[in-house]
């Protein structure tokens, strides 16, 4: 039911804008015992510098009755101005509303700057960099008890960056995260339920204070494999762990359909994850 009520808000999201210039693209995945993610995102061009883009992303541990009052759900918005044809300035904040004892709210702006068009064998490369904040609460532990103190406060300020390029049919993408300071120690029976990793659309837990990763696609007229690989620390962890993706887009008019794998700790038997992915984008 939730997962349905996801796709109806989704639906209402967009429809106010499905007239206008854009694109719409959405991506989800599946995984063992029910465990379900997805995200959409409607880029809005209003063809006069400005750049609205709405998101929104959900999430399911497992598909047990019980579990279901504990989907996740996350809404976002970014405004962007294009200050000329290299470089344009945005914001951007998103919420994440009270379930499971979590909720979050977060926020930063950036800028995205073309440096050049052609150098040798690179083509349209495109420079991301942003600060951004983020105010977390957690009211319950590790195994949903009820925190002794009524809840955890967590304010984690951060800086990212994202790097793309072209070389021939070739491209080339590296993402970096880092948390530069916690207002609070996080305490080992505390978590949160939401944590993004560069490039994959699968939901980890915890509190994420590292990721680097590097995606590598090859496009043809219809068919661009692709795959990616990611590795990020946990605050509460010295170690790091990894993800790996891998799949094909399928190039079809206006329209791009995918599917693929995502694996988390693939060498790690025992916090082995697996999903199945799949993606559409469409242009309008």
């Amino acid at each position: 039911m939730r997962l349905k009520t996801a796709f109806i808000s989704l639906v209402l999201l967009i429809c106010p804008c499905a007239l206008c210039y854009g694109q719409l693209s959405f991506s989800g995945v599946n995984g063992e015992r029910g465990y379900a993610a997805m995200r959409g995102i409607f880029k809005l061009d209003l063809d006069n510098g400005f750049i609205f883009t709405p998101r929104y992303g959900y999430y399911r541990m497992s598909d047990k009755e019980i579990d279901e009052a504990g989907s996740t759900s996350r809404y976002g918005l970014e405004g962007a101005y294009e200050l000329n044809d290299d470089g344009t300035v945005f914001a951007e904040g998103f919420w994440q509303p009270q379930a499971v004892g979590y909720q979050a709210v977060g926020y930063g702006a950036g800028l995205r700057w073309k440096p050049f068009y052609r150098w040798g064998m690179l083509k349209n490369p495109l420079l991301t960099v942003k600060a951004e904040q983020t105010r977390y609460r957690t009211y319950v532990d590790k195994i949903g008890n009820d925190l002794p103190g009524g809840s955890f406060g967590q304010i984690e300020t951060g800086a990212s960056a994202q790097v793309s390029a072209d070389a021939g049919a070739w491209n080339l993408k590296a993402a970096w995260h880092k948390v530069i300071k916690y207002t609070s120690r996080v305490p080992q029976d505390v978590t949160f339920s939401w944590a993004d990793i560069p490039f994959m659309t699968a939901v980890v837990q915890g509190f994420v204070k590292e990721a680097a990763a590097v995606r590598v696609s090859y496009r043809t007229d219809f068919i661009t494999p692709y795959a990616s690989l990611a590795r990020y620390r946990y605050a509460e962890l010295s170690d790091t762990a990894a993800a790996v993706s891998a799949g094909l887009h399928v190039h079809l008019w206006e329209m791009s359909l995918s599917g693929g794998v995502e694996v988390f700790e693939p060498r790690r038997e025992s916090n082995r994850r697996t999903y199945f992915s799949m993606s559409a984008e469409v242009e309008f």
